[in-house]
């Protein structure tokens, strides 16, 4: 009897415990939020806009000089005077600084001496060969002689003038690396050289962006040293790109204003080209990658996933194409519980 009730007991605990349990996963159940995927989904969306809309273009570049160049000197000498210091407007052809020439004028003295004693007897000999006094050889030599010393003082003098190391063009003296008493060589650079009249506007550009560049387009750069922009014409577009896949594209203007080389600019512009039917949407609403872009189009009140291609970048546009069509609304906000063939309800 004492066994029968023992049992009982036990099979009641293990009823009480089995009772308690299936309590406790109810209430869990309860306290679990469960989504329901019928329930239309609040997003933001916009309406994809004509193809053919005017796109503002905006470029950051450096304003650089046409002509920058670093001067030396074509001869070995030491530096006795310094005629120019930074940033000191300088001319073309203006002396910039003059190494020793002593040694190069004793020189030159020697073969102008011997010049005048060999025309001496140049004259002598000739008179002399005309009696058949000496040999016709003998004024030969002496001619010769004179060709050579005459050659050999052309190259003196051609020291000399290059003993003044002398500007290239008009320009600015941005940069002085010498000093009075260094020494000057071809491979030591005395100073940098930069023409600030004619500029050059540089910009790095996108391949996606590259098409817009042609010579006929017009162009303005604006700088923050005047309010009024400066016209500028396409002059060279870099045949292979740089980091990033860009490409650098180069404007020639008028430096009318004193734009100074290493400044900041902008590169405006309005073009109404078209795409090849492309069309223009936010890039709020790219889902996944740029690689492999797919968008939401809503259709018959649901999110149809629907993938894309990018043709270029306006900013915060995007210029693409694929299976949708200017009118189509689109999303381009609350993607956190959206699904493809989601129910939505678009807030525009």
């Amino acid at each position: 009897m004492k066994r029968i009730i023992s049992i009982l007991i036990i099979v009641g605990l293990l009823a009480i415990v089995v009772i308690q349990l299936s309590q406790n996963k109810k209430e869990a159940e309860n306290r679990v939020y469960q989504y329901d995927k019928e329930a239309p989904v609040k997003v933001f969306g916009e309406v994809i806009k004509d193809k053919n809309e005017t796109q503002n273009k905006t470029f950051s570049g450096l304003f650089e000089s046409m002509n920058e160049v670093k001067v030396s000197a074509d001869i070995q000498g030491k530096i006795t005077q310094i005629f120019v210091n930074e940033g000191q407007k300088v001319s073309k052809g203006q002396a910039l600084l003059k190494m020793d020439e002593q040694m190069l004028q004793l020189q030159l003295n020697v073969l102008e001496t011997k010049l005048d004693g060999l025309k001496k007897d140049e004259a002598r000999y000739q008179t002399l060969s005309n009696e058949d006094a000496v040999p016709a050889i003998t004024l030969e030599k002496t001619q010769n002689a004179i060709a050579t010393i005459e050659a050999e003082k052309k190259t003196i003098l051609e020291q000399i003038n290059k003993s003044t190391v002398r500007a290239p063009f008009n320009g600015v003296v941005s940069m002085k690396f010498c000093e009075v008493g260094g020494f000057a060589s071809p491979a030591v650079p005395l100073f940098e050289l930069i023409n600030q009249t004619e500029l050059k506007f540089v910009i790095n550009v996108p391949e996606e962006d590259l098409h817009l560049f042609t010579e006929n387009q017009p162009y303005s750069v604006t700088t923050g040293i005047s309010a009024n922009s400066i016209s500028a014409s396409l002059s060279q577009v870099s045949s292979k790109g740089g980091m990033g896949n860009s490409f650098k594209v180069e404007f020639a203007l008028d430096n009318s204003i004193g734009i100074k080389p290493k400044m900041n600019g902008e590169l405006k512009f309005v073009t109404n080209q078209s795409l090849n039917d492309a069309l223009t949407i936010s890039s709020k609403a790219i889902i996944g990658s740029e690689s492999n872009p797919e968008i939401y189009v809503v259709s018959n009140g649901k999110a149809v996933r629907t993938p894309i291609s990018i043709l270029s970048r306006n900013g915060d546009y995007l210029s693409v194409k694929g299976e949708i069509k200017k009118g189509d609304t689109i999303v381009t906000g609350g993607f956190i519980n959206l699904f493809d063939n989601a129910n939505v309800i678009v807030n525009q």
